[in-house]
């Protein structure tokens, strides 16, 4: 599903945290949407050599080997890099001040013309993204893969068209502060994992969570039965619900028994 009402870009002042692959990208599409752009680092311009390289030319404001709270003074938009905590000093002070938060996945997912099939799991989501991926593309669409791997997706924006088909890795780094979920969103399995980012289970599950939270009822939901914490997410979404297992026989989806793979819709 797309949010309603997408962050106006043009004319806006956007500030990226983190200039990695996710901020490199994100920069040169909000410049070239009509963003003022300023970009800081917690690394110094010595080690950002590459990607400063990339964005040679481009309009950037750059504060670089600290994150000052002036950064904050005419933002708009704060725009967090994969590797940049929500417990940062900066990103807990642009919350009390209402600055709103967002990445490179959530505007892509705002303004992708094209159903997106976002996929999520502690183990598996590669696999599984590049497989769906393939998937889509002997189905006959012209389908696209990134995310959490690959290219970010909004460096191709401009040339997906709506009969495309995009297929998306998400993490809970990326997820934990979405407010926009997938037409199409799965989810594999949910196990202790970066727990010394987000701190408690609670907390990582909160952020999985999140790729179906925001779902319509016209979405669909694919949860892995067999893990307990995916299964759990039934009661967190509004979109149509399909399953899939391993063992077990479920009444709408996809399960295996005694060898053989069946796919039951309808009930």
């Amino acid at each position: 599903m797309k949010n309603n009402s997408p962050f106006t870009i043009c004319n806006s002042h956007v500030v990226i945290l983190g200039l990695a692959r996710q901020g490199t990208a994100l920069a040169r599409f909000l410049v070239q949407a009509g963003a003022e752009v300023t970009i800081s680092d917690l690394r110094t311009e010595e080690r950002l050599s590459d990607p400063l390289a990339e964005l040679e030319g481009l309009p950037i404001r750059y504060v670089l080997g600290e994150h000052p709270s002036s950064l904050l003074e005419r933002a708009d938009l704060l725009c967090l890099s994969g590797g940049v905590p929500v417990e940062a000093p900066i990103v807990v002070e642009a919350r009390r001040r209402g600055i709103p938060l967002s990445n490179d996945a959530q505007l892509f997912l705002e303004r992708c013309p094209a159903p997106v099939i976002g996929i999520t799991g502690s183990a598996g989501k590669t696999t599984t993204t590049a497989l769906v991926g393939e998937m889509c593309r002997a189905a006959g669409f012209r389908t696209w893969m990134g995310g959490n791997i690959g290219n970010p997706l909004i460096a191709d924006l401009g040339e997906i068209k709506p009969d495309d088909r995009v297929v998306m890795e998400l993490s809970s780094f990326q997820l934990e502060i979405m407010t926009t979920s997938p037409h199409i969103a799965a989810v594999l399995n949910i196990t202790p994992n970066h727990l010394d980012r987000h701190g408690t289970m609670e907390t990582y599950i909160g952020a999985k969570r999140n790729i179906v939270t925001h779902q319509r009822p016209d979405d669909f939901a694919l949860l892995g039965y067999d893990d307990a914490n995916a299964r759990a997410l039934a009661l967190e979404t509004p979109a149509h619900l399909l399953w899939f297992s391993g063992g077990a026989e479920v009444d709408e989806g996809a399960f295996r028994t005694n060898g053989e793979l069946t796919l039951r819709m309808d009930g």
